[in-house]
C-alpha cells in the first residue's frame, strides 16, 4: 500500500516536472474566452445566490385602516343622505326621522369616545356631545308634535347649542393651547357675546320681549362662538387641521340655513344631514387620535 501511494509522485518526478494542482491545470488549459465565460458564470452564480430566480421583490402599498374607514363613511354617508332626502320627498316618512338616525349615530360615537378617550378634556367633551345629542333629539321629537310649545323648543335649542359649545371648547383646547391668544380671545368672546344678547333683547319690540327671545339669541350666539373657537385660533389649524375644518362646517351650515329664503325644504334637509356627517367625521378623527395615544 505504501509503495502504491508513493508511485504517482515518483512518476511525476521522473517526467521532470512538479505535480500540477487541478485548478491550475484548468486555468492553464483554458483559453481567454473560456476564462471570461467562467468569470461571468461565477458572477451569475453569486447573483443568483443573492436574488434567487423567480422571486421578484414585492411592492406593497400600505393604506392605514382609518383612511379606508373615513373614505367609506364619507362616500356612503353622502349617498345615504341623498336617498333619505329623496325618500322624504316621496312622502315615505317625515323629515325629522333621518335627522334622528344621524343623531343616534353621533350619540354612539360620543359614547365610544367617552370610553376610549385618554385625556380628561376629550372625555369631558364627549359628555357634552352626549348632552347635545339628547337635547337635539328631544327638540326634533317635540317638533313632530303639532301641539309643541315654542318656548320648550327654544329652550331645548339653546341647551343643545350650549352643550355643543362646551364640546367644542374641550376638543379645541385639548393639546392646542395658546395662553396669550386664548386669554384675549375668550375674554373678548365673553364680553362680546353678553353684549350681543343684551343688544338683541333691547332691540326687540317691548310687546315681544320674553325669555324665548333671550333663548333664541343664546342659541345663535353659541353657534357663532363654536365657529370662531375653531376657525379663529391658529393653534387649531396648526395642530388639528382636519377636525378644525369639519367641526367648523357644522355651525357654518346651520347659520347659513337659518337665513330666511336662502333655500327650499329639500335642500334644507339634505344640508342638515351633511352638517351631522361633518360632526361624525370630525369625531372619528378625534377617536383615531386617542387610539394613537394609547
Amino acid at each position: 500500500m505504501a509503495e502504491s501511494a508513493i508511485e504517482p509522485h515518483e512518476r511525476a518526478a521522473d517526467q521532470g516536472g512538479h505535480p500540477a494542482q487541478p485548478e491550475q491545470a484548468a486555468c492553464t488549459d483554458a483559453g481567454p474566452g473560456e476564462a471570461g465565460s467562467a468569470a461571468v458564470k461565477t458572477e451569475e452564480s453569486a447573483t443568483l445566490e443573492i436574488a434567487p430566480p423567480g422571486e421578484a421583490p414585492e411592492r406593497v402599498v400600505w393604506t392605514p385602516g382609518f383612511i379606508v374607514v373615513f373614505a367609506l363613511t364619507l362616500g356612503l354617508g353622502l349617498s345615504a343622505e341623498c336617498l333619505l332626502t329623496n325618500g322624504w320627498l316621496a312622502h315615505l316618512y317625515g323629515g325629522n326621522w333621518p335627522l334622528l338616525a344621524h343623531l343616534a349615530a353621533l350619540l354612539l360615537l360620543w359614547l365610544g369616545l367617552l370610553v376610549r378617550g385618554r385625556t380628561a378634556w376629550v372625555r369631558l367633551g364627549a359628555i357634552f356631545g352626549c348632552l347635545w345629542a339628547c337635547f337635539a333629539s328631544l327638540n326634533l321629537l317635540f317638533n313632530l308634535r303639532a301641539s309643541a310649545q315654542p318656548a320648550a323648543v327654544a329652550y331645548l335649542n339653546a341647551s343643545g347649542n350650549l352643550s355643543l359649545l362646551g364640546m367644542y371648547l374641550c376638543f379645541a383646547t385639548e393639546r392646542a393651547r395658546s395662553p396669550r391668544w386664548d386669554t384675549w380671545f375668550f375674554a373678548l368672546a365673553l364680553l362680546g357675546g353678553s353684549g350681543a344678547v343684551l343688544l338683541d333683547y333691547w332691540l326687540t319690540s317691548p310687546d315681544q320681549r320674553s325669555l324665548v327671545t333671550i333663548a333664541d339669541a343664546i342659541a345663535g350666539l353659541a353657534l357663532w362662538l363654536g365657529l370662531l373657537i375653531w376657525w379663529l385660533r391658529p393653534a387649531c389649524w396648526r395642530l388639528h387641521p382636519g377636525p378644525t375644518l369639519l367641526f367648523g362646517l357644522f355651525p357654518t351650515i346651520i347659520l347659513l340655513l337659518s337665513i330666511p329664503g336662502i333655500t327650499n325644504s329639500f335642500n334644507n334637509l339634505f344640508f342638515l344631514q351633511v352638517a351631522d356627517l361633518c360632526l361624525l367625521l370630525g369625531g372619528l378623527r378625534i377617536l383615531q387620535a386617542q387610539r394613537v395615544l394609547s
